[in-house]
């Protein structure tokens, strides 16, 4: 029974059978007399053959391009008999055991054609591609590198040792050879993209941006090659190289609004932001920045904190690109600094269903309607992040806050053991698991177990200092709560929380005069406070 897969080399002009992006890409180079001769089945003995042997080899090969390959392989054999050195021979042989099905003859065939002659390009050509088709990647190796001392103008088989190098995750030896074949063929550019591209997947950023800056020289017409070279010459500050190349694809291509953007882009990351803000906002006035580059202008506004400008920007995003979620998106980035929520669920529940796979319209939508406490709503579309996105520690984090606030403490508990258990190095979650033990005043033991893990994560986060002070504090170990919560407070000394803490710290150790001062000190950060308002004013 023949195996789909037993296609015969020989008359198949592709050299790799291998799932690779360059499998249909063959040398562009012209092929010599020689191989010409070879793939037209009219592969000579030997300089001087034994008349009987050509005679049977021919029949041989006949039959094998009818397909009659067990028959091919009789008058391939008879032919042996009469001239058994011949290594040509033995390689047609192990391509009609190849196509009925029997691999392991086939390699012991090719093999013996190699023992003849180990410079058989032929031999070595078909034991490549056999060993690929297998799987064999390792093996492959092997006569592929033959093939490349043989010929080393061939780019074929450098590509095929750079595709087995892929396979391995040998990056680093892929990008390699990738570059050598593009050497030799510098117009198949394709090459000198795969090596971009698994330069970046090593995060070898400089050399990516060399190979990024050569693509978008040669082909400008790409943006994403420039754009990919932009963003790897901000991370890496080169900004005069990098505007000094983009001005001279201008010079020689002629310049275009999205080279006059990513302009503006690099002027504001180099720290020239009124000259790149300037380039940007005169393209948006005139109707030619993408909707991209318009929320990069609206970044711009909206980390100046001006919110005005980063408002109009957002509100003509929507009006240009109404079908673009971040137009939508930014607008509620202003809201949400003005801690405007109601607005924010105004513009973003009428597109929710419409954005119902953008996992920032979902997150956003329940951190508003959680704000406005409208918890229902805001689970529901919690629950709709997580659909998208199942494991996003922001959203766990968030609901379990919310299940907390309104005493579903079986959900919040199991959301706080997940988040721990899946990431031992989330201090936010032991610290919030803690202080929501302690404001139960359930399990203490436990909770302060929490505070210290959060504490010996980050020592100087003035909330879990607070938290373990706190937690000392329900224990009654006023002298150890004291200490914590007045490093809260010298870190961070304007949250009325924390100095409410130390208020009752003080007015439990019997200093009711100084807890009066922190209980006043607490008000004025939070006036709507009506408890906190007795405890500072308690005439």
């Amino acid at each position: 029974m023949q195996n789909k897969l037993l296609i015969s080399f020989r008359a198949n002009t592709a050299l790799i059978y291998l799932v690779f992006i360059f499998i249909s890409c063959q040398s562009s180079k012209p092929a010599s007399a020689e191989s010409v001769g070879q793939s037209d089945n009219q592969k000579a003995l030997k300089n001087d053959p034994n008349p009987e042997a050509l005679k049977f080899f021919m029949n041989g090969q006949m039959l094998m391009n009818q397909g009659d390959f067990p028959m091919a392989i009789i008058e391939f054999q008879e032919a042996l008999a009469l001239d058994p050195n011949v290594g040509t021979i033995y390689t047609s042989i192990a391509e009609c055991y190849w196509n009925i099905g029997k691999p392991e003859l086939s390699m012991k065939n090719l093999k013996i054609a190699l023992s003849k002659n180990p410079l058989d390009e032929e031999a070595l050509r078909v034991m490549a591609d056999q060993l690929i088709v297998m799987k064999k990647y390792d093996e492959a190796i092997k006569p592929f590198k033959k093939l490349r001392d043989i010929d080393k103008e061939e780019t074929r088989y450098i590509i095929a040792l750079a595709e087995i190098s892929k396979l391995k995750k040998n990056y680093l030896e892929a990008v390699n050879l990738y570059l050598e074949a593009y050497e030799i063929e510098p117009s198949r550019i394709e090459l000198l993209e795969s090596a971009g591209r698994y330069a970046l997947q090593l995060k070898n950023k400089d050399q990516a941006k060399t190979i990024f800056k050569n693509l978008s020289t040669q082909n400008p017409s790409q943006g994403n090659y420039l754009n990919i070279y932009s963003e790897l010459a901000i991370q890496s500050k080169s900004f005069d190289e990098a505007i000094l190349h983009i001005k001279k694809l201008i010079s020689e291509n002629g310049d275009s609004n999205d080279f006059q953007a990513k302009l503006g882009v690099l002027y504001h990351a180099s720290g020239e932001s009124e000259i790149g803000k300037n380039i940007l906002r005169d393209l948006f006035d005139r109707k030619e920045l993408s909707a991209q580059y318009s929320l990069t202008l609206f970044e711009i506004y909206l980390d100046s904190k001006d919110n005005i400008s980063a408002a109009k920007i957002s509100d003509e995003m929507i009006t240009a690109f109404p079908e673009d979620w971040r137009g939508y998106y930014s607008r509620s980035l202003v809201y949400m600094d003005e801690n405007d929520h109601k607005s924010i669920v105004s513009i973003l529940d009428p597109i929710s269903e419409t954005f119902s796979n953008i996992f920032s319209i979902q997150y956003i939508l329940g951190l508003s309607y959680s704000r406005i406490k409208m918890n229902d709503e805001a689970i529901n579309f919690y629950n709709r992040a997580l659909s998208i996105r199942p494991n996003s520690i922001n959203v766990l984090h968030s609901m379990a806050i919310l299940y907390d606030e309104i005493g579903e403490w079986l959900k919040s508990d199991k959301i706080y053991d997940q988040l721990i258990k899946n990431n031992p190095s989330d201090a936010q979650a032991f610290n919030n698991y803690a202080y929501s033990l302690v404001e139960r005043n359930k399990k203490l033991d436990e909770a302060l177990i929490y505070a210290k893990k959060a504490i010996e994560l980050e020592p100087k986060n003035p909330s879990y200092l607070d938290t373990i002070g706190w937690v000392y504090f329900k224990m009654n170990d006023i002298k150890r709560a004291r200490r914590f919560i007045e490093e809260s407070i010298n870190i961070q000394g304007d949250n009325a929380v924390v100095l409410e803490h130390l208020g009752d710290i003080l007015m439990k150790s019997n200093d009711s005069v100084n807890a009066l001062v922190f209980y006043k000190k607490a008000y004025q950060f939070d006036k709507q406070n009506s408890q906190l308002k007795k405890k500072a004013f308690p005439d």
